[in-house]
């Protein structure tokens, strides 16, 4: 990893997250929050499978498929602030709605305008996006298992949050998942 393109990616990282915290104290209250046993097991699954894959396959883990040139590293930059920039978009249009839960909100809106007629979770495409840039420029597996882990666990939680939605905006949510794809505009 080049140094400053790893700030750089880092800064990205910090960016959101400080986003998130101050837009998430002004949210619309929960009506219905969906609490899966799967999704938690799932999770807990997955995390504990990469943490042990990690203890024991060390030397693979860490393994440097490539050493990240400056080039490389501005490339990376540019991938993760797009994904970054596709993130913050998404949660702004998303607005008051938005919860880190499985939520539905007093007077939840379906949103589908902006990103969200890209792809139906463009939250997680952005950060999805922010992490293939993120394991290109620091060049080793253990990124790459954890961008898997990372799309697996999006994946899992974008299952959930679709049967609340079709369960509260069911045939104009069923038409909407029809016309748009979930995370890879197009593919997936």
């Amino acid at each position: 990893m080049n140094n400053w393109t790893g700030i750089f990616i880092l800064v990205c990282w910090v960016a959101l997250i400080v986003y998130w915290l101050i837009k998430g104290s002004d949210v619309k209250q929960n009506i219905e929050r969906h609490v899966s046993f799967k999704y938690i097991l799932l999770l807990s699954f997955v995390v504990a499978a990469v943490f042990i894959v990690m203890l024991y396959t060390k030397t693979f883990l860490q393994y440097t498929l490539w050493q990240t040139s400056v080039q490389l590293g501005e490339l990376t930059d540019i991938i993760v602030l797009a994904g970054f920039g596709f993130a913050v978009w998404a949660r702004a249009i998303l607005g008051r709605n938005w919860s880190p839960h499985i939520t539905i909100k007093k007077g939840h809106k379906l949103i589908k305008h902006g990103p969200y007629s890209i792809v139906r979770h463009p939250i997680y495409t952005g950060m999805i996006i922010m992490l293939v840039g993120t394991a290109i420029n620091i060049g080793q597996v253990f990124a790459f298992v954890l961008l898997l882990a990372f799309f697996l666990g999006f994946n899992a939680k974008c299952r959930l949050e679709e049967e609340l939605l079709v369960k509260h905006f069911s045939k104009e949510y069923k038409v909407y998942k029809k016309r748009v794809k979930s995370i890879v505009p197009y593919v997936f």
